[in-house]
């Protein structure tokens, strides 16, 4: 009798303000109903009830058997499954009763993603944020007018990678900020301090489009501004001479901040190589470079047989460490090419380990091209110490603790085609890469690594050997250079 009016109640509910009565009576009076209903057709009661429980159905909403078990008095003997079941039941008869689903239907051309395109699209997420190397619109920029051609120029040659360094692009960058400043004219009613920084700011701009300027550039760049600003303290000058100079104060800052101080560091590292130490250094740093060159120059005077060994390790896809090859191979040293891979079989016969960098933050972290941080952490490994040779104008007052927060993103032609001329395969690798390059591959190339200071023994500057935890003092005496 208890399943039976279960499945009478069901499918008639109660009405709602009735009281509450007793079992058997609840039972009678529902089988009494449906002997009714059955003999006499459906009442306007019955069919209003079914209209609301279409309604009820139409929206989602589970009212009609939560109703009909709550309000007939049953006990609450049926279980979850039972219950999920006589609802999915509902659903289905009351969507094909209406014509019409109350599930949304996803469009026809979607598609569930793939495991591998899910990891694509995280990837490019992860690393969307860091600049990419693009070729400039140089039609854009001289349409402007407002872009010295020396910029543009400038801009060129270091978003295709022909002014590649930190040192390199900043001298290339303050020796073009002369030229625009000699060009520049100040107009009628203005004042040249004022209007100067405004004049100057589209092209910084330009180059920062082109390629981020660096801690290094950034640097050089406040500087200017601060230098351009003193003007207004000076009392009365003329055009020219504001214009003179800040000509003169441009050529003092790369002398001192740049070429002296790369003097000053050679002359303090080449100290620590002696005879026939062997030196490790990675890819190519144009003050690495001078310090192994004066070293083999000073050695080679004292004593002609004298002399020492350098390890140029290399890796792709740039391989500057040919560069650096052909210098030191050039001036008589005697040097051995290796990739980066092959490094941990040469460190236990090896003395010093000499690094550049791009920047250095106020925590000490070196900041240079990747590999730098492989190379000092295997270097730490088999007890070989490492000197990082960093200029002060590139201390940075940021902390960065990884190598994806600040990074660049390289080439991926570069990356991706090897080169080789004895057999097919670069083809083969080019043809795959154009034809999966969006659903199976994800090209990635970062361009700089962080280097913990943990694994920096001393760091080399212009004035002289600093542990690297000594860069915010060294930033503190010198915030009114920088």
């Amino acid at each position: 009798m208890v399943s039976e009016s279960t499945g009478e109640s069901s499918s008639t509910p109660v009405q709602s303000k009735q009281p509450k009565q007793p079992k058997a009576q609840v039972q009678q009076g529902q089988g009494s109903k449906s002997e009714k209903g059955g003999e006499k057709g459906k009442s306007a009661k019955d069919l209003k009830k079914e209209k609301r429980a279409a309604a009820v159905a139409a929206r989602g909403i589970s009212e009609t058997s939560t109703d009909s078990s709550s309000k007939t008095g049953l006990p609450n003997s049926n279980s979850v499954d039972s219950r999920q079941q006589s609802y999915s039941q509902q659903q289905h008869s009351n969507a094909n009763s209406i014509g019409s689903s109350s599930i949304p239907k996803r469009p026809n051309h979607y598609t569930e993603p793939s495991a591998l395109s899910l990891s694509t699209i995280q990837q490019n997420l992860f690393f969307s944020h860091l600049p990419k190397q693009i070729q400039p619109d140089i039609s854009l920029a001289l349409n402007t007018g407002k872009l010295h051609p020396i910029i543009i120029r400038l801009g060129v040659l270091m978003s295709s990678g022909q002014l590649r360094g930190a040192n390199a692009r900043t001298m290339g960058m303050m020796s073009a900020f002369r030229e625009v400043i000699r060009d520049y004219e100040c107009p009628d009613q203005a004042v040249l301090w004022k209007d100067l920084p405004i004049y100057l700011s589209p092209m910084i701009a330009w180059l920062e489009g082109c390629r981020p300027k660096g801690v290094g550039g950034g640097n050089a760049i406040r500087w200017l501004k601060s230098e351009i600003n003193r003007l207004g303290e000076q009392g009365d000058r003329s055009e020219a001479e504001q214009k003179e100079y800040l000509v003169e104060a441009i050529g003092l800052y790369l002398r001192d901040r740049i070429e002296f101080a790369d003097k000053v560091i050679a002359d303090n590292a080449k100290e620590k190589i002696r005879n026939g130490d062997t030196v490790v250094t990675y890819a190519r740093s144009s003050v690495v470079e001078r310090v192994l060159l004066e070293a083999h120059r000073d050695m080679k005077a004292s004593d002609p047989e004298s002399g020492f060994k350098v390890v140029v390790v290399d890796s792709r896809p740039l391989l500057e460490g040919r560069h650096s090859l052909e210098a030191l191979s050039g001036a008589g040293i005697s040097c051995t090419y290796i990739l980066l891979p092959l490094l941990s079989s040469i460190l236990s016969q090896t003395d010093l380990v000499l690094l550049g960098g791009s920047a250095l933050h106020s925590d000490g972290s070196l900041y240079s091209r990747s590999g730098t941080a492989l190379v000092s952490m295997l270097a730490k490994e088999h007890r070989v110490p490492v000197v990082a040779c960093v200029e002060t104008y590139k201390f940075g007052e940021k902390v960065v603790l990884d190598g994806v927060s600040l990074n660049e993103l390289g080439s991926i032609e570069n990356l991706i085609n090897l080169p080789n001329n004895h057999n097919n395969s670069s083809t083969t690798i080019k043809k795959l890469t154009k034809e999966d390059l969006n659903k199976n591959l994800t090209p990635l190339n970062l361009v700089y690594d962080v280097t913990p200071p943990s694994l920096i023994t001393a760091v080399c500057t212009e004035i002289g050997f600093i542990p690297p935890s000594s860069v915010p003092t060294v930033l503190g005496k010198a915030s009114s250079v920088v």
